[in-house]
């Protein structure tokens, strides 16, 4: 099965041996399978206590994420204080996760996405994990609340924990800015600010064409900061036609409408702001960021700003990590959890891989691209400028409304409907793939 990571990765020699004998104290009571400290032997001559025996778990991870990224992100820090803990690794590509449910192999954590998880996760393994929660004591007050609800993927169960958050970020292209003398984004922008710049820089020079602005709509209507849901309350009909949807559309639209625009180029909008550098800004995840190797001029400024909604950005939209319903070894997933979630480990992932916590330690937050080549220099207080939007309500099946949104929009910046029209069609389309897949289920 060359779609499975087999490779065991264990602690070393004498550092692994001495954590084992130092385990007790950081495991506590909850530990059903944690290492015994070997000690002194008791008196009347009893041998010490034998190490714990080694456990190995199956893990889910997204697409890219083969054994050498679990192991230098997670699987390393999990071993510090579990260093008798084993991984093998699945990405979540193709016919992989499929094949793990004919193999009737048992999974122990998964680490997604909240629309992957959502969208290819949760009916084959969507579980609740609040027993774990309350077993093992683990004190959710230390996590923002907006990421613990929502990594409530279903609406109802705790369906996992909010392991680092994805946030929105405007990205701007310095050169270009220099060059036709506009002064550089700041934080706190509002989205009618952001508009006029994009409409200053979208122009013909030297043969060149300019865009103000690029960006893929579909992550702004994601986790747009209204908080707007796709579908009704009991998540079976596509609800798109609102007045909520149709105002925050035309708040976006301006920015894709100057004179000049192409919207063929939204199918490759990082590649024209990193590669072809010729537009002036690009609006996307923090995870996409211009990397040191693009020789890029760059730097970041916070979303814009609604004015009905100072101060308020994206919704979160985190990478969670659960224990599958599927694992033999709960206890032991959920401490791996727990010791991901730590100040000290939180710490390390953030300044190490530029990752938003989800803790609400200021300290840890501060921590963020701190060892990251791409954000030396740059404007880092975009990234913590503005507090999350709520969650929006989430049905289970809104992928079904989120691509059908998205190609509505599309089709209104590229001047072929209306946006009336546009949602009216996407609202219909929506609903029928719903009530088709609500049937596939009965």
């Amino acid at each position: 099965m060359g779609w499975v990571y087999m490779k065991k990765w264990k602690g070393a020699g004498l550092a692994a041996a001495m954590a084992i004998v130092l385990l007790t104290a950081g495991c506590g009571g909850g530990n059903e399978s944690g290492a015994k400290t070997e000690g002194n032997a008791l008196a009347g001559g009893d041998k010490p206590t034998e190490p714990a025996k080694p456990v190995k778990l199956l893990v889910i991870t997204p697409q890219g994420g083969n054994m050498e990224w679990f192991m230098s992100r997670y699987g390393s820090q999990i071993q510090k204080k579990y260093p008798h803990y084993e991984f093998e690794v699945v990405e979540s590509v193709g016919s992989n996760v499929q094949n793990l449910v004919t193999e009737q192999r048992k999974v122990d954590l998964i680490i997604s996405s909240v629309n992957n998880y959502r969208s290819s996760l949760l009916e084959l393994y969507g579980g609740d994990i609040s027993d774990l929660i309350v077993k093992q004591k683990y004190d959710l007050s230390r996590l923002e609340p907006s990421y613990v609800e929502a990594a409530k993927v279903d609406g109802k169960k705790q369906n996992g924990l909010p392991l680092y958050d994805l946030r929105l970020t405007l990205y701007y292209n310095k050169d270009i800015f220099d060059k036709f003398g506009v002064p550089y984004l700041k934080n706190h922008m509002s989205w009618e600010e952001v508009a006029e710049v994009a409409t200053k820089l979208t122009r013909s020079d030297g043969g060149v064409q300019y865009r103000g602005f690029v960006a893929s709509p579909n992550p702004l209507l994601v986790v747009n900061p209204l908080s707007i849901p796709y579908t009704d309350v009991l998540g079976e009909k596509a609800v798109l036609q609102t007045d909520q949807w149709k105002s925050w559309i035309n708040t976006l639209l301006p920015l894709y409408k100057a004179p000049g625009y192409d919207a063929k180029l939204l199918n490759d909008a990082r590649n024209v702001f990193v590669k072809e550098k010729t537009s002036a800004m690009f609006l996307a995840f923090n995870s996409d960021a211009p990397k040191p190797e693009e020789n890029m001029n760059w730097d970041a400024a916070s979303l814009p700003e609604l004015k009905s909604l100072p101060g308020v950005g994206s919704q979160p939209y985190p990478v969670i990590i659960t224990v599958a319903p599927t694992s033999q070894h709960r206890d032991e997933s959920f401490q791996s959890i727990a010791q991901l979630l730590t100040d000290e480990v939180q710490t390390a992932i953030t300044s190490d891989f530029a990752a938003i916590t989800p803790l609400k330690s200021q300290a840890v937050k501060e921590a963020f691209g701190r060892n990251v080549a791409q954000w030396k220099g740059k404007n880092v207080s975009a990234i913590a400028a503005l507090k999350p939007a709520a969650p929006a309500r989430a049905g289970v099946f809104d992928s079904n409304a989120t691509g059908a949104m998205n190609s509505a929009v599309m089709s209104v910046i590229a001047g072929e409907t209306d946006l009336n029209s546009a949602l009216r069609t996407a609202e219909e389309q929506a609903t029928k793939k719903i009530a088709e897949a609500i049937q596939m289920k009965k």
